[in-house]
């Protein structure tokens, strides 16, 4: 089985949050000690993490959301229906272009509410899925 990785799309304004940390980073370490060092990298760290840890992947029957480099699994068999959103869900997605995915049976997400996820390439990934399930609904 072949895995097909999609990319998390990143809003311009997130990049441009991680600098503006990054610069007040430096500034407030200058001459700061370990006890502010410490506590600000780990910090720094975490927002890269949340920021770069997102990604999708398609094996096979399987969509997998990379969140926080966590795997989670999701059928596609299961898959009810897909629609471009915009949207600032806290979901696994860090671009408020999203896709946002119904399932059939509501076990699945454990949820009512549907995935929203947001892939740079939102054509390729729902034409991808389309393949894998035609009885998939595009709204």
């Amino acid at each position: 089985m072949e895995k097909v990785r999609y990319n998390s799309g990143v809003d311009w304004w997130l990049v441009g949050t991680a600098a503006l940390v990054m610069i007040l980073v430096i500034y407030a370490v200058i001459d700061a000690g370990w006890e502010v060092i410490i506590p600000l990298g780990a910090s720094v760290l975490m927002f890269f993490v949340m920021l770069f840890g997102c990604w999708y992947e398609i094996e096979g029957d399987t969509l997998i959301v990379y969140q926080f480099f966590r795997p989670h699994r999701f059928p596609i068999s299961k898959i009810k229906e897909v629609k471009k959103t915009i949207g600032y869900l806290a979901t696994a997605g860090m671009s408020r272009k999203r896709v946002s995915i119904k399932f059939v049976d509501r076990s699945v997400l454990k949820s009512a509410m549907p995935l929203e996820i947001s892939p740079k390439d939102r054509d390729a990934f729902i034409s991808h899925l389309k393949e894998i399930n035609p009885e998939i609904e595009v709204l």
